[in-house]
């Protein structure tokens, strides 16, 4: 009876413990959920704000771009006065640009929400799109003596998403790739194959990581570790990602460095391969 009792005894030890890992779990994944809501929320208001932000801002720019040009007319001999322009003109592009930036937070409405759904909802392939990022990245690698490595593990794998979108996602994550990596190091995207009717994107550099204080703001509106970010770009990137029933998320790779994960869904026509096409690698 005593072996009995201890047998009991420690197998409600072992179910205790169970159980309370258990409770350690749910309360991180809480915290977790929770500062996503919290996140969402900042986002939702912050796109109201920049809807009404970017109208009062566009209109006076647009003046000054064209009072601008028609300065430029007016003083085309004058090698002086061409050179302030063309710096005032720089100004207004990078406002112009924060502006671009700050309306993608916007959620969509009504027709604009709808109007360009049957464009993706047939699906783009994925080869394409990752082809288009790197090209647009390429220059930004060169400038940081930083090789691009792409793998595609399935070219026929395709995505219901703008290709437009997927493109600002992918482009946005490895220039941050190439700009946390020192010179000579390599930034992998990964691409495909298709996983449980996802399509898995990762992009991962060679740099130093991630602290926890970062991964808990990385996808916060405004926060930035470099110097003259704006702190919108992995934010969009989270939102333009979330808006075509995807995810995106960041980790430290266990190899070194940081992992960017894009899951975005699948087309149909190719969530229904089981066996994915040879790698291939392009550098």
């Amino acid at each position: 009876m005593l072996a009995d009792y201890a047998e009991v005894t420690r197998r409600l030890e072992k179910t205790h413990e169970a159980l309370q890992r258990e409770v350690v779990r749910l309360r991180d994944e809480l915290a977790r959920k929770d500062r996503e809501l919290e996140r969402r929320r900042r986002l939702a208001a912050l796109g109201e704000l920049a809807a009404g932000l970017a109208h009062e801002v566009r209109n006076p720019l647009g003046a000054i771009q064209l009072y601008s040009s028609l300065l430029r007319r007016e003083c085309a001999r004058l090698t002086p006065a061409l050179e302030l322009i063309e710096k005032i003109e720089m100004g207004i592009r990078a406002i112009d640009a924060v502006v671009r930036d700050t309306l993608a937070l916007v959620p969509r409405r009504g027709s604009d929400a709808t109007s360009g759904e049957s464009a993706w909802k047939t699906g783009r392939p994925l080869s394409m799109i990752v082809a288009a990022a790197a090209d647009t990245c390429r220059q930004k690698f060169e400038q940081h003596e930083v090789t691009l490595e792409v793998q595609l593990s399935d070219p026929r794998a395709q995505v219901q998403a703008e290709p437009e979108a997927v493109q600002r996602v992918l482009v946005n994550l490895m220039v941050n790739a190439a700009e946390a990596s020192p010179p000579g190091r390599t930034v992998r995207l990964i691409a495909g194959p298709v996983e449980a009717g996802e399509v898995i994107l990762r992009v991962v550099d060679q740099g130093c990581g991630l602290s926890d204080e970062v991964l808990e703001r990385l996808f916060d509106p405004f926060f930035t570790t470099k110097e003259g970010g704006t702190g919108l770009g992995l934010s969009i990137a989270h939102r333009l990602v979330e808006a075509y029933g995807g995810r995106l998320t960041a980790r430290n790779h266990p190899e070194g460095g940081a992992e960017f994960v894009v899951a975005l869904p699948a087309a149909e026509e190719a969530a229904d391969r089981s066996v994915p096409a040879p790698q291939m690698s392009a550098a």
